[in-house]
């Protein structure tokens, strides 16, 4: 059906390659089923898993690096700041895939921002915003703008507190290009979650629940939860004494770590 295109000049067979070729593309994202739509996330999955593995890891790493950074300049013990990291198993995106009503999308990427995510979970909710101001001024991990969402200030219904941040993590991309492989500046958006840890401990529990009453009992079971979460929210204004007695101590054996000297 292409046939009359290519007719004429070598520019203008040039152009009307370029047109065929925009053409088939948006003939491959029309609607698909959910069948197709399931099958093109398994060959995702199976051609790209072993390079979102390795992002996870590069992004670990990073935030590994800022978390240290965070419990030097506090005088707080390494393990005050825990990064945790993980990429969406395949069945887990085709139950969002389901949920969302199944949206069309080329890459997975193009409709979910977190196959690849990470929780730095703080012992202090004071470091929570220590490392949100780290990662602003980090240069390998680029935050992306207006996707800070701190629902710290701005709770949800439910009494969910965290800092959401979305990311853009730079790797070195192998691509298959001429005849021969090549290295070029991959780059994917992966998602943050900062937490305190009596916010992280409220998550995990809601979580593990998985409530699904209705009518009365599920409004009660809602008050109850939301009502826990603003006890937390206030016992972890209250643990910052705590943080000043640790903050204290290290600076005491700092002192006489340099005396002994």
């Amino acid at each position: 059906m292409f046939i009359f295109l290519l007719q004429g000049s070598r520019s203008h067979k040039k152009n009307a390659l370029l047109f065929i070729s925009n053409w088939l593309e948006v003939l491959n994202r029309m609607a698909k089923t959910p069948k197709e739509l399931s099958r093109r996330a398994v060959r995702f999955y199976s051609r790209y898993g072993e390079e979102l593995e390795s992002i996870r890891q590069l992004l670990h790493i990073q935030l590994d690096k800022l978390a240290l950074a965070c419990t030097l300049e506090n005088r707080l013990p390494r393990k005050a700041i825990k990064v945790v990291s993980r990429t969406k198993e395949l069945k887990n995106f085709l139950l969002k895939l389901e949920k969302n009503g199944w949206p069309e999308f080329y890459l997975p990427s193009e409709i979910i921002h977190d196959l690849i995510g990470a929780r730095v979970v703080c012992w202090f909710q004071e470091d929570c915003y220590n490392m949100l101001d780290l990662l602003q001024d980090s240069k390998r991990l680029m935050i992306l703008a207006d996707s800070i969402e701190d629902y710290n200030k701005y709770p949800k219904a439910s009494g969910y507190r965290a800092i959401h941040v979305l990311c853009d993590v730079t790797y070195d991309q192998i691509i298959h290009k001429e005849n021969r492989h090549q290295i070029v500046t991959g780059k994917m958006t992966c998602e943050i979650q900062i937490r305190s840890m009596f916010q992280d401990a409220w998550g995990e529990l809601t979580h593990q629940m998985h409530y699904k009453k209705t009518g009365q009992e599920i409004s009660k079971y809602n008050e109850l939860v939301a009502s826990l979460a603003d006890r937390l929210f206030n016992e972890d204004k209250a643990t910052m004494a705590i943080r000043k007695l640790l903050q204290k101590e290290n600076r005491k054996s700092q002192r006489s770590g340099f005396k002994d000297r």
